[in-house]
């Protein structure tokens, strides 16, 4: 007879065991590819949550370090380590009745100001990957992986924007894309993540309740117009000269996408366009189901979908939310879309 399921959690606090394990009632994990941070919710009930009113009080800022072991989950006898990762306790709540504590966590750097303090700076002659490793350094990350080109920007304004802010909007509009953590930054393009191979499979037997299939053509493109403007010379130009503006398209047919967007140059204005069309069409085929959780499955892996006739195809992961619940509750809710060809 096969070993029943069951999961196990360690909840550091400080980086010190401090009662708070074996106490969870539930524990909900966000795991997302990019634009916003990851978030663990930890759920305390009834006695548990008396035992933090009076024992033991959480308090923001500090750290929480959370992993679940999952035990006879494939095969009997094995044990499968998930690190959901390093949080920033942001957010503590009770209720009642019954008595409950909610405890929430995000995966941003320690130092508050990230998200705060508002910035205005200039960069010039710079790349995305040298940014991204000043801006480390100032919160004292020590890592930063990075899968992508590395174009020259000529001239990037950071105005009155906190560094969390400045890099999103930054990647996202040079088609790259960032996940934040508490001690590292990965800047990756999708497509370099796309081609790679498939995690897991799925099928309809294999969901746990509901699920969704989405195609559409509303708010996707075949192409894109944007301008840019190329400055006159510094010297040795007629009064009457002004700067050239110069449209161009990337792509063609009928869903032309027109770009409201400053490039500073020719190569800048390829970059914007393309990011711009690559990222509305992420919208074209998407899915979402729950089933039994698979510590494998991440967001930024890609999964595939068969025996599901129209429905079938490679998937890239943008959402997994990771849920367990009591000893041998274990689901996960994904959310992805089917992999297009870019511009």
């Amino acid at each position: 007879m096969a070993n029943a399921r069951y999961v196990t959690c360690e909840v550091l606090y400080d980086g010190k065991e401090v009662g708070l394990s074996s106490r969870l009632t539930s524990l909900d994990y966000t795991d997302n590819s990019s634009g916003v941070s990851d978030e663990i919710v930890l759920t305390f009930s009834e006695k548990n949550a008396d035992w933090l009113l009076w024992d033991f009080i959480p308090e923001k800022e500090h750290n929480l370090d959370v992993t679940f072991w999952l035990h006879n989950w494939k095969r009997s006898g094995d044990c499968l380590k998930y690190h959901c990762g390093n949080f920033t306790l942001d957010d503590l709540s009770y209720s009642g009745s019954p008595r409950q504590c909610v405890i929430r966590g995000v995966s941003i750097p320690a130092s508050t100001s990230f998200q705060t303090d508002r910035v205005s700076k200039i960069w010039k002659k710079i790349t995305l990957r040298q940014i991204a490793e000043e801006i480390k350094v100032r919160y004292g990350m020590t890592d930063l992986f990075y899968w992508g080109a590395e174009p020259v920007i000529e001239t990037v304004e950071q105005s009155s924007q906190t560094d969390s802010e400045f890099l999103y909007d930054l990647y996202e509009k040079q088609g790259m894309f960032l996940k934040i953590y508490k001690k590292a930054l990965v800047l990756f393009d999708k497509a370099v993540y796309e081609p790679r191979g498939i995690t897991a499979r799925f099928t309809e037997t294999d969901f746990d309740g509901s699920w969704s299939w989405n195609s559409t053509l509303n708010e996707t493109y075949t192409g894109a117009v944007i301008s840019y403007t190329i400055p006159r010379p510094k010297t040795g130009y007629k009064k009457e000269e002004q700067a050239k503006v110069v449209e161009m398209m990337v792509g063609n047919g009928p869903r032309i996408f027109h770009i409201n967007e400053k490039a500073e140059n020719e190569g800048e204005a390829l970059r914007i366009a393309k990011a711009r069309v690559n990222a509305e069409n992420e919208k074209a085929v998407t899915l979402s189901f729950t089933a039994l959780g698979d510590p494998n499955v991440v967001a930024t892996c890609n999964i595939e979908i068969y025996g599901m006739g129209r429905c079938n195809g490679k998937y890239f992961v943008d959402k997994v939310k990771h849920r367990i619940t009591g000893s041998n509750g274990y689901t996960m809710s994904v959310s992805g879309y089917r992999i297009f060809e870019r511009l």
